[in-house]
């Protein structure tokens, strides 16, 4: 596989994650509920991805490791709660964009742990990054503070998701990400499904709703996750997580062109500050590098 051909594949992943909260308005039009949504999402898409690991023969995780990535699922299921419950009450360019400070919570974290060591240049960034997001949120919002509050807590839990991946890649069992995946989506089907029958059941209520959660399970989870590990395979996880960057920018432009959301200036300006700040934190070199756990999807 050539590079561009790489690149081209991670650009459709981001596209699939960016594009999975236009996904999720269509399918709240139709009446159903985030925990019934995400509850078919992830149940639907480890179905597909799984033939794909059989084909490949690759295992699943077993003992200690199978627990972590269940626990992983089950991180999984309190971000995307998170995350598509905000949606409901804020714009989706507005979500994707503050779920997109969590590699900054991940630096802050990793400085915690005593994994990074601070210097003048992070400081620097995490100072950007931090000043980027103040801009954002000081001007005119198209969302609650409630949505707010639960797309900041998305990217709190993705952080932690990340790190505890980080630490399960560590293993010396040879287990290939696409079997950690169905792992972890199953195990977010299962807990969104709990969900889902505790809050009760929404199913959509037109063919289009069903339209938009068949998207969200096959296009924004499945294709964008083994799109986005082929081109890892290729170009490495550093190069890929950088182009991942364009998601949030991908989310803001179906927002603004099909859900006729309005962006101001100073969003527009807070949101390009973060984004050239995790670009740059991408690029470091890391004393205990952050690799790619299981599901990449940020959304």
């Amino acid at each position: 596989m050539s590079d561009r051909r790489a690149v081209a594949l991670v650009l459709l992943s981001a596209a699939g994650f960016g594009s999975s909260a236009v996904f999720a308005k269509a399918a709240y039009a139709s009446g159903v509920n985030p925990s019934t949504m995400l509850a078919l999402r992830f149940v639907i898409a480890a179905m597909l991805l799984l033939p794909l690991v059989w084909l490949g023969g690759w295992r699943l995780p077993r003992g200690r490791l199978l627990a972590g990535y269940m626990l992983m699922g089950l991180m999984y299921t309190a971000q995307s709660q998170g995350y598509f419950n905000a949606l409901m009450y804020a714009s989706s360019g507005l979500c994707g964009m503050l779920l997109y400070v969590y590699p900054v919570l991940v630096t802050i974290l990793a400085l915690a742990l005593g994994w990074e060591k601070l210097d003048r240049r992070m400081l620097v960034l995490m100072a950007l990054a931090i000043a980027g997001m103040a801009i954002t949120l000081g001007g005119k919002l198209q969302g609650q503070p409630i949505g707010i509050a639960l797309a900041l807590m998305a990217a709190g839990v993705y952080a932690v998701y990340i790190l505890f991946g980080n630490s399960l890649s560590k293993s010396r069992e040879n287990i290939h990400p696409l079997a950690a995946c169905v792992v972890i989506l199953g195990t977010a089907g299962l807990s969104n499904s709990a969900i889902a029958l505790w809050q009760g059941v929404s199913l959509p209520g037109t063919a289009t709703g069903w339209l938009a959660v068949s998207a969200i399970a096959l296009f924004s989870t499945a294709i964008a996750i083994a799109a986005f590990f082929a081109g890892v395979a290729q170009i490495g996880a550093a190069k890929a997580s950088i182009i991942s960057t364009f998601e949030p920018v991908i989310t803001m432009a179906f927002g603004v062109t099909l859900l006729k959301e309005s962006v101001s200036g100073t969003q527009l300006l807070g949101g390009a500050m973060v984004l050239a700040a995790v670009v740059l934190l991408a690029q470091r070199p890391a004393a205990k590098p952050v690799s790619m756990p299981g599901v990449q999807a940020s959304a």
